[in-house]
This record gives C-alpha cells, sequence and structure tokens, in this order.
C-alpha cells in the first residue's frame, strides 16, 4: 500500500476564438514517503503514461489531438514532484521521464545537518570508502566491509553490536554473508514476523546474539527501541534524516560506545541531509578518508 499519492488531472480548457485544447499534470505528492517503500513502481507508472491503447477507444479518433497519436504527450505533460527530500531514483526519474518542451526547475536546498539532534556524547567516525565506478558501488561497500570491518567485530570478544542497513538488497546480502562465517547474529527486516522481532530484540538484549541486523524501512515503520546497543556501525546511511539521530541516541546510557558510518561520494546526498550541506562537500572532496564528530 503507498502512503503516497500519485494523481493524474487532465484539464479541458475552452477558450474563446480558440480551438478546445487540453492539458496534462502528473503530481508526486509525497515522494519521499514512497522512496521507503519501492520507486520502481513510480517509474513503471510513469513509463506507461501517455502511450497509445492496445485497443481502439471508444471514442471519435478524429478528435485527438496529432500529437497524441504521433506520441508526442509526454512533451505536453506537466509533472510534479513533491517530497522533503531527493534521492538517485527521484534524480532519474526527473531527468529523464520529465520532458515536458518549456524544461523543467528543480529547487535545491541547503541543509544544516541534524547532528546536533544526537544526545550522548559520543564520537562519530565517518568512514569514506573509494568506489571503482557507479556500476559497482555496491561491491566495493561490501568488499570493505568484508576486509576491513567485519574482521573486528569476528575479533571482538563483546556483543551489543548493530548493524544499520538503508537498503533490503543490502540486508540480505549481509545476512548470508554472515550465515557462511557462522557468525553470531539475529535480524531485524521489515518482512520478519512479529514473533521473530521479539524473540530476536530479547536474544540481542541478553547477548545471546552478537550481532543484530536493522533496516531503514522496519523503524520507519516501527520505530523499535533496542536495548544492549554498545557498537553501532552503519552500513548505509538513512534516506531520511531525521532517523539518523534515532537510531544513534540507542547508545545512550550504554557504556563503551561507538558509532562507525561508512559512506561513499555516491553518498554525498544522505550525507548532506545529515551533517549538513557543507561539511558534507569537504568529506567527499577531501583526501583524508576518516572524519570525527563529536556534539
Amino acid at each position: 500500500m503507498w502512503i503516497g499519492r500519485l494523481l493524474f488531472i487532465w484539464i479541458i480548457s475552452n477558450e474563446v476564438d480558440k480551438v478546445c485544447f487540453s492539458k496534462q499534470v502528473l503530481i508526486i505528492d509525497h515522494a519521499d514517503v514512497i522512496a521507503m517503500q519501492n520507486w520502481s513502481h513510480v517509474h513503471t507508472v510513469i513509463e506507461h503514461l501517455n502511450r497509445l491503447p492496445s485497443k481502439q477507444p471508444r471514442t471519435d479518433v478524429m478528435r485527438i489531438r496529432p500529437w497524441y497519436l504521433d506520441e508526442h504527450a509526454r512533451f505536453y505533460r506537466q509533472t510534479i514532484i513533491l517530497g522533503f527530500f531527493s534521492n538517485p531514483d527521484i534524480n532519474a526519474s526527473f531527468n529523464h521521464q520529465c520532458s515536458n518542451y518549456e524544461g523543467k526547475v528543480k529547487l535545491m536546498c541547503e541543509y544544516k545537518g541534524v547532528l546536533h539532534k544526537v544526545l550522548p556524547k559520543i564520537q562519530q567516525v565517518y568512514v569514506r570508502f573509494n568506489i571503482d565506478s557507479i556500476v559497482e558501488a555496491d561491491d566495493n561497500r561490501f568488499d570493505y566491509f568484508v576486509k576491513k570491518v567485519f574482521p573486528k567485530i569476528k575479533d571482538s570478544d563483546e556483543g551489543g553490536i548493530m548493524l544499520f542497513i538503508s537498503s533490503y538488497f543490502e540486508f540480505i546480502r549481509i545476512r548470508n554473508f554472515l550465515k557462511s562465517q557462522d557468525a553470531s547474529f539475529c535480524l531485524l527486516g521489515e518482512y520478519s514476523t512479529q514473533k521473530d522481532i521479539s524473540r530476536a530484540r530479547l536474544w540481542f538484549f541478553e547477548g545471546k546474539r552478537k550481532i543484530m541486523l536493522y533496516t531503514e524501512r522496519s523503524h520507519f515503520y516501527h520505530r523499535y527501541k533496542i536495548r544492549g546497543v554498545k557498537n553501532l556501525i552503519m552500513y548505509s546511511l538513512p534516506e531520511r534524516k531525521e532517523l539518523y539521530p534515532e537510531i544513534v541516541n540507542v547508545l545512550d546510557g550504554s557504556e563503551n560506545t561507538a558509532c562507525t558510518v561508512l559512506f561513499s561520494p555516491l553518498d554525498k546526498f544522505r550525507l548532506e541531509r545529515i551533517v549538513g550541506t557543507t561539511p558534507a562537500k569537504t568529506m567527499v572532496a577531501s583526501e583524508k578518508p576518516v572524519f570525527v564528530f563529536c556534539d
């Protein structure tokens, strides 16, 4: 079920001494909320707009404007995308599926960040890893985790390690990797049953499971309060900026806490919403790969 809304409006306008013409307006409201579900559905819907029907409609073909028959209607459609933030998927739709002949306009925002909303006074260590290409970005992130991050987790005797993961596909990949390593872990994802969630939270708090995998969508929809977190590792930054302090604040009250965040130059959109636009530009372009925040 979509919380966001797609509205397709057909406006008929009659003017004196002018030929009757039509205007189309596509409004995608709460785009950021739809992104928390599956933006590929929106992409599919837009792709099927302004297509010629497979069967002849019950109308007089002579009344259809020529540009519709020539499949040029998308150039006359006005598309309005509304949301609290943008991401690569939304940008892709804006760049490739919004084709109005009059051009297009994007509202750019400058963010101040949400680090001041983090309550515990802990060091938040941001580590930038290199990417070979956009296509291999996911593999580069996974390789960095396997080679640089996981060995430290595996050799540690302490539990209370939370792995926060934004994408469900990344969640599945890390789950399969931990299984192959016979790691002690539990799952808390958006498709987990309530019984499994309750059991995982209890096991993690009692120390029966060393690692917990936690997804952004699961937190977005349920806002679980996780107890026993001592070491927070953000495998990928959250899309929604308000989720970052909520997740980091689970460390409040714990001793010997640590917070590590992995990011790449491709995470600039997410990064600027969390640390601020100006610091994000520096972190992406700087020669040093490690940055520490402690508010």
